[in-house]
């Protein structure tokens, strides 16, 4: 049987791609890795990818790239090269330079149903708290899968944050090449004296078109991004198509914070210049910030929200109680953003029901 080609694309479509797959391989197993180079080069809480082999085989699947345009190359490490379109940001594949494979972004495939299903979670150890690996249920793994030992959930929410005992008035982010670093402080009274509609996270409002603009979504003024009786930040997943193309993963975590509590680390006010920073919109009035020279995502924001509630990509996070910074966040477990929209619905699916089992654990 001939095999099956695949297309891939980017948001913007700068770069786009084949692969050919054998019917004999499928479904393709995804295997997340919450190693820090990968959460701090991507802004994800891990990256999910399949194998694929440099040079054709019989077997497993090869890769093409059609565009007159290529992604590029940002090298992690010694052993890794991360490719990743310059215009949106999103991330294409990764380049393992001693196995000579692919690691493919499942993001970027024009259709997954079917084609791609959960494996196994790597390098978990790395989270101290689980990560996303919490929330998808399969083997998981301190290290290499098959060549470390599996990583041991912990027993309740919260249980590495309460071992700290201290606690720190800021929290540093930053993405791998430090072409962008800043930090985010615990809210205070300046948090609450914006507003902003409600996110998709908390209503379906979003859902098929946004209302006129004297349908405030918000009308009782709630402070939605404050959780904790205000001493935590509102996180949650999202599976939307633009997320899912401009990130190159089929899950983004955004934690939503004021932007008075996002400093440069001079102490002045983030502004969309810094660092590395390159700006992608991707629709009108919403904008997607991501590092020139590592390619993570960093922020998104809308027009709608006049700037002063900005999504900070969760995996740039560096809180010493772990991946999910609990200290800091409040995760909302009953749903996933635009999982309705979801391309691999039965990945997200798998996310939402353990998303929602972990909520109900006792912290």
């Amino acid at each position: 049987m001939a095999p099956s080609t695949l297309k891939f694309s980017c948001a913007c479509r700068r770069i786009t791609g084949t692969i050919d797959i054998s019917h004999s391989t499928l479904p393709l197993g995804i295997e997340f890795c919450h190693c820090s180079i990968c959460r701090h080069s991507s802004g994800q809480l891990a990256v999910s990818c399949f194998t694929c082999n440099r040079a054709s085989s019989n077997d497993s699947p090869t890769l093409q790239i059609t565009s007159k345009e290529h992604p590029v190359a940002y090298k992690s490490s010694e052993e890794l090269t991360r490719y990743f379109c310059d215009q949106c940001g999103a991330s294409i594949y990764l380049d393992i330079l001693e196995s000579g494979d692919y690691e493919i972004s499942t993001g970027v495939l024009d259709q997954a149903e079917g084609l791609l299903t959960f494996k196994q979670h790597i390098f978990v150890e790395s989270t101290k708290d689980g990560g996303l690996s919490s929330w998808i249920e399969g083997e998981a793994w301190n290290g290499w899968a098959e060549k470390s030992e599996r990583f041991q959930q912990p027993a309740a929410r919260g249980s590495q944050s309460q071992s700290l005992g201290d606690r720190s008035e800021t929290l540093e982010c930053y993405c791998h090449c430090r072409g962008v670093e800043f930090y985010v402080t615990r809210p205070d009274e300046e948090s609450a004296k914006v507003s902003a509609p409600l996110p998709d996270l908390l209503t379906l409002y979003h859902l098929h078109s946004h209302p006129p603009q004297d349908q405030n979504p918000n009308e009782s003024g709630n402070k939605w991004w404050l959780r904790a009786n205000g001493t935590k930040y509102l996180a949650g997943l999202c599976a939307c198509n633009s997320c899912r193309l401009a990130t190159g993963y089929d899950l983004q975590a955004w934690a939503f914070v004021p932007k008075t509590n996002i400093r440069q680390l001079d102490g002045t006010e983030i502004d969309f210049s810094m660092g590395t920073l390159k700006t992608y919109s991707h629709s009108p009035g919403a904008y997607r910030e991501f590092c020139g020279r590592c390619g993570a995502t960093v922020f998104w924001w809308h027009e709608e929200r006049e700037g002063r509630i900005i999504d900070i990509s969760v995996g740039l996070l560096d809180a010493k109680e772990g991946a999910k910074a609990e200290e800091w966040l409040e995760w909302r477990t009953k749903k996933v953003s635009f999982e309705e929209c979801a391309q691999n619905k039965s990945l997200v699916a798998k996310v939402t029901e353990g998303l929602r089992k972990w909520g109900q654990k006792e912290a």
